[in-house]
């Protein structure tokens, strides 16, 4: 086994690997297309020119994502992500998931267990979107305030959010710190701002919902978060109302949404505004 930082001679192997769908496959093809993943973020573990895994390096959000492998250990495994280690800054939290390879869950599963510190335990739900008629509410996108106010919104739901690993993040980082950092994700693109959806009455915001374009037909809830004084009073269906909508007018045709096991009455909304549950996830984080 040999592992090395792609090059253009294992690009076309790298993004058709079998054990990845079709759709994380082009994603990665994508991203690499327009310049959003440089090849020298991307290992590969190699055995007679084959790739046996591959493992992207995303710097700007501490995340090691598009992790899959064909027919390897659990030990070559572990081996691989501890040479990638070696290269992460460790100042950063870095984090990772079992969601690109659902084939080799166990293996995989088992090597994040033996390379990382901490694992939270999340769900994943999906919905093929549809155009609902949201016209009754008034929502706008977040260009509508100042990003003073919209830093603010971001830390009041931070604050009482029931998602482990953003309590997590907090502890490491600060509140201001994370919420800024989390802003920038959020709306670092044209796209991205008018997916991010504001809610009100009358002049007051109610929450917030922001879709991402994970690739060309396929969309996730970055955050959704309704204001500590508005809860309990329905407003995550609305806003999970308005995401699908939006998803759908971006041309996007499945929207995923992910949430940490504990959180219940998320689940319950997403239940009941007719996501069905896709799978288990474990996110792993380095401290």
């Amino acid at each position: 086994m040999n592992i090395i930082i792609c090059n253009k001679a294992y690009l076309t192997k790298m993004t058709s690997m079998p054990s990845s769908s079709l759709a994380q496959n082009q994603a990665l093809a994508d991203s690499i297309a327009c310049g959003e993943i440089v090849l020298t973020d991307c290992y590969l573990l190699l055995e007679h020119d084959e790739v046996k895994a591959r493992a992207v390096i995303m710097k700007d959000i501490s995340y090691i994502g598009y992790l899959t492998i064909e027919a390897i250990t659990t030990k070559e495994l572990q081996t691989f992500l501890q040479e990638i280690q070696k290269e992460l800054n460790p100042k950063q939290n870095w984090f990772c998931d079992v969601y690109s390879d659902k084939k080799h869950f166990p293996i995989i599963q088992q090597a994040l267990h033996q390379c990382f510190a901490i694992c939270i335990e999340r769900e994943s739900y999906t919905i093929s979107t549809y155009p609902i008629d949201t016209s009754k509410y008034k929502h706008t996108d977040c260009t509508a305030i100042s990003d003073t106010q919209l830093l603010s919104l971001i830390k009041d739901a931070n604050e009482s959010t029931l998602d482990t690993s953003i309590q997590n993040s907090i502890r490491q980082e600060g509140s201001h710190a994370y919420a800024k950092q989390f802003l920038n994700e959020l709306t670092d693109s044209k796209e991205k701002r008018s997916m991010f959806r504001i809610l009100w009455h009358q002049e007051q915001i109610l929450g917030f919902v922001c879709v991402q374009r994970l690739s060309k037909e396929i969309g996730g809830i970055g955050y959704i978060g309704v204001r500590r004084q508005f809860q309990s009073h329905q407003y995550s269906s609305i806003l999970l109302q308005i995401a699908i909508t939006i998803a759908y007018q971006n041309k996007l045709d499945i929207l995923i949404a992910d949430i940490d096991k504990k959180n219940a009455p998320m689940r319950n909304n997403l239940l009941a505004t007719g996501f069905t549950k896709d799978c288990e996830q474990y996110v792993y984080y380095t401290y």
